[in-house]
């Protein structure tokens, strides 16, 4: 299988297609202005001790503290109010929920993981047996007693000087951040904070991936020593060019057409995420009827997996099939579903059928999904957020011609709003690459989505 990452850098985001044999498998967004904090290092302050969670709320100089549960705490150690620890953001927040942090941080190289708190080794399940004999061999000669490493699939042929390159360099940086936070004055970041390329390549596992495409000249010099020949430098606007487009916009989409005629639908709320496949023509029963719906389930059952990872879609998942009175129909569907999941890296689980004839699943949360990302709370159809629109604004600014003169922008005023303020640097930037000025034209009878864009 060959597998592509292709990367669009925008003015205030950063988008990325991953694609398997040429089908879009996940997407990622990253902004300049509101990307994640998992994984970012703060030198904190403990702000309230809960005993009956157990755990304590800790400042991060963020808009509000964070959760630090106690089993994340190493070694049983004592929560003091007011006193300072190194924390790792764990978990981004959510808008019930607090981030939540970790006072046992771990630190990412290319090969390995270096956690000093959480001593042991650990070595990737993708990498085969032999090959994790040898490497572990190899590092019980580098480890120290009191440190731990997380080995990467990355590591697969590794020498044992680049093992200890790796892991020599993630012993400097944080012996650097205890450095750091001697002098630091608590709630204070300690680590640089990446851009959105950044970002977008630490979430993916890179050592699997043939290929890599940028269009941004700083993001391509950043990464080049790390992905070597692997990484491609393209012109400004690459998802037109590999026909990619759309693929943003048809994930979003409510539904889903089947080729065989029916329909998925998918509706995701606060308590979960509902999805009802719809027949169309064909019905329920025995016979040939039966058959047309247990193929129209079988070909759902695939659909829906690729739009879950797709979406990054988590959490309580219920699938409506078309009603199946066959139990090998069902347990047909029940394995189609588990088998198109197994090439997603978030695991997909299948708790069985309700007495209702749905069936029930999960999947973990490991990030905001799509949906959370570009559209603003609603019922019904989800609208975008004023952000998303000012951010796809420019991004139409960035690829479309002009005569000399002016830029004028006609836009609804809370999205000029997002542009004059928190996207006032990447207006800028889009000024700059337009090589001429842009004025705002507001009008408050237009949709929140619209927009247009004219010279002056």
């Amino acid at each position: 299988m060959e597998r592509r990452l292709i990367i669009e850098r925008r003015p205030g985001e950063a988008r990325a297609i991953l694609l398997e044999d040429e089908f879009p498998v996940e997407l990622r967004v990253e902004r300049d202005v509101d990307g994640s904090l998992v994984g970012a290092l703060f030198w904190a302050r403990i702000v309230r001790v809960v005993p009956s969670l157990p755990g304590a709320f800790v400042e991060l100089g963020l808009d509000r503290p964070a959760f630090l549960p106690g089993e994340r705490l190493p070694g049983g150690g004592a929560l003091v109010e007011g006193a300072a620890l190194l924390v790792q953001v764990a978990k981004d927040a959510r808008e019930d929920k607090a981030p939540e942090v970790t006072a046992a941080p771990s630190l990412p190289g290319r090969l390995a993981v270096w956690t000093p708190m959480r001593p042991g080794l650990s070595v990737s399940r993708q990498i085969a047996p032999a090959e994790r004999a040898r490497l572990s061999g190899l590092l019980a000669e580098l480890m120290a007693l009191d440190e731990g490493i997380v080995l990467r699939s990355h590591a697969v042929g590794a020498r044992r000087e680049e093992l200890s390159a790796d892991i020599e360099r993630l012993r400097a940086g944080y012996a650097a951040l205890r450095a750091a936070a001697e002098t630091a004055k608590p709630p204070q970041r300690l680590d640089p904070a990446p851009g959105p390329v950044e970002r977008i390549l630490a979430s993916i596992d890179a050592a699997r991936l043939d290929e890599i495409v940028v269009d941004d000249r700083a993001a391509f010099a950043a990464a080049r020593a790390e992905f070597g020949d692997r990484l491609l430098l393209e012109a400004p606007g690459a998802f037109a060019r590999h026909g990619l487009a759309d693929v943003f916009d048809d994930a979003l989409a409510p539904s889903i057409a089947l080729p065989g005629g029916g329909e998925v639908v998918i509706e995701t709320g606060l308590a979960g995420t509902f999805v009802d496949v719809n027949m169309g023509r064909a019905g329920s029963g025995r016979g040939k009827a039966a058959d047309a719906v247990r193929r129209l389930n079988l070909e759902a059952a695939t659909a829906i997996v690729r739009a879950l990872r797709l979406r990054n879609i988590a959490g309580t998942i219920v699938i409506d099939f078309v009603t199946m009175q066959s139990r090998d129909h069902r347990r047909e569907v029940e394995q189609a579903l588990a088998g198109a999941a197994a090439g997603d890296p978030i695991r997909l689980e299948i708790h069985g059928w309700t007495r209702l004839g749905h069936l029930e699943t999960t999947r973990r949360r490991a990030a905001a999904s799509l949906a959370d990302v570009l559209l603003a709370p609603a019922g019904g159809r989800q609208p975008k957020t004023a952000r998303t629109v000012a951010l796809e604004l420019l991004a139409a600014l960035a690829v479309t011609p002009y005569a000399a003169g002016r830029i004028e922008l006609t836009l609804h005023p809370t999205v000029a709003a997002e542009l004059k303020g928190p996207l006032a640097k990447a207006l800028e930037t889009a000024a700059l690459g337009a090589g001429r000025p842009i004025s705002l034209k507001l009008d408050a009878s237009r949709a929140l989505e619209s927009f247009d864009i004219a010279s002056a």
